[in-house]
């Protein structure tokens, strides 16, 4: 090679050299950026703004971008259908249970197939057990009136009242699923007097509702937890099993931990949930529609089912019976379930376990994964 050129070679397969390397550094960084970013990591979220009077937690194992798209169905399932099923309010441009409560005695009201899928759910869950009637909303209207109230009166360190009896007698009168006629996708009542309240089971069919979604957007790991309401979607990527703690009814913090391998469903009804005093005695938000009074067995009754819509109802039913009808329509039922009692209000039944001033009971399938925390 001409000495006169070799210099000037040299100087360009220096500038190459280097300008090669600095491309594959970017080129890399671009790489390790863009692997961080769809890495699996777990994210974590509260969400205080979606309605049904409770903070709804959603967990789930996948990357940052994937948990803001499931965060967002989450939110709008919650939030619409906080809205389709308020019996309080209305809302322009929906027919929700509001709707329902005000206009069709004098005429069929059409729902939309989520709401309308809501109410027959509720309307099958009473055929299962009476206990559970979404019917009396006359009745639940009653005592949320009054719990309001006596909810209000306890922050300024007063007493609460009590519905009179002929309130309640009076209420009792408007129920029942034979006034109900549906066609198609119109609800009409045959008693003027008859609301509906799906409080007992809108929760746990919204929790179910927004799994769906967010399994067919391709979620195969995480949970929901709305105020009791637990859905597990998909099993631990490590494959350890979930461990779900049960509230302890007089503090905060869990009393017992339940360990569920399953891609399941865990709701608990309990009387330290939306309660107010009265002559110093707790005032439960659960309701016995036989009695018109507020249920005083169990301090809470825990049901593990498939579907989080039926285990919001059936843990209903079972708060609203005794222990040996509870367990007997758990059997028939084929689902699991875990009862909290007072001790001096306990079955005579040895109890599975006893922790302070309670005794748990449980059905003979899930008492091994019980533990205390």
């Amino acid at each position: 090679m001409d000495k006169t050129i070799f210099p000037l070679y040299n100087n360009f397969m220096k500038k190459w050299l280097i300008t090669s390397i600095c491309f594959f550094i970017v080129i890399v960084c671009i790489v390790i950026q863009t692997q961080n970013t769809n890495s699996s990591q777990t994210h974590e979220i509260t969400l205080t703004d979606v309605g049904f009077d409770t903070p709804v937690t959603f967990k789930a194992e996948c990357s940052q971008e994937e948990f803001e798209t499931y965060t967002e169905i989450v939110r709008e399932v919650f939030s619409q259908n906080n809205r389709r099923f308020d019996c309080y309010h209305s809302y322009e441009g929906m027919q929700n249970i509001y709707t329902v409560n005000q206009e069709a005695y004098d005429h069929p009201v059409e729902l939309d197939d989520t709401t309308m899928d809501c109410v027959q759910l509720a309307l099958e869950m009473n055929r299962t057990c009476s206990k559970f009637d979404c019917t009396y909303g006359a009745l639940m209207n009653l005592w949320h009136e009054y719990r309001e109230q006596g909810m209000a009166a306890n922050d300024k360190g007063e007493d609460g009242k009590l519905p009179d009896q002929s309130e309640i007698q009076e209420a009792l009168k408007h129920g029942g699923a034979d006034q109900i006629r549906i066609e198609g996708k119109t609800i009409h009542f045959t008693d003027p007097g008859i609301k509906l309240d799906l409080g007992g089971i809108a929760k746990g069919y919204t929790a179910q509702k927004a799994k769906e979604e967010l399994q067919e957007a391709g979620l195969d790991n995480g949970f929901i937890n709305a105020g009791g309401n637990v859905v597990l979607i998909g099993g631990k990527k490590n494959n350890e099993p979930w461990k779900i703690g049960i509230q302890n009814p007089d503090a905060s913090g869990s009393l017992i931990v339940v360990e569920i391998q399953d891609d399941i469903s865990i709701v608990t009804s309990g009387d330290y949930q939306r309660y107010y005093t009265s002559d110093g005695k707790r005032i439960s938000h659960i309701i016995d529609i036989d009695t018109g009074y507020p249920v005083e067995i169990a301090r809470s009754v825990t049901v593990l089912a498939e579907d989080s819509g039926k285990a919001d109802a059936y843990s209903t039913c079972l708060f609203c019976l005794d222990y040996q009808q509870g367990k007997k329509l758990a059997k028939k039922l084929q689902i699991d379930a875990i009862w909290i009692f007072d001790k001096d209000k306990a079955p005579s039944e040895k109890p599975l376990m006893k922790t302070g001033n309670y005794y748990i009971y449980a059905t003979d399938s899930i008492s091994e994964q019980i533990s205390l925390p």
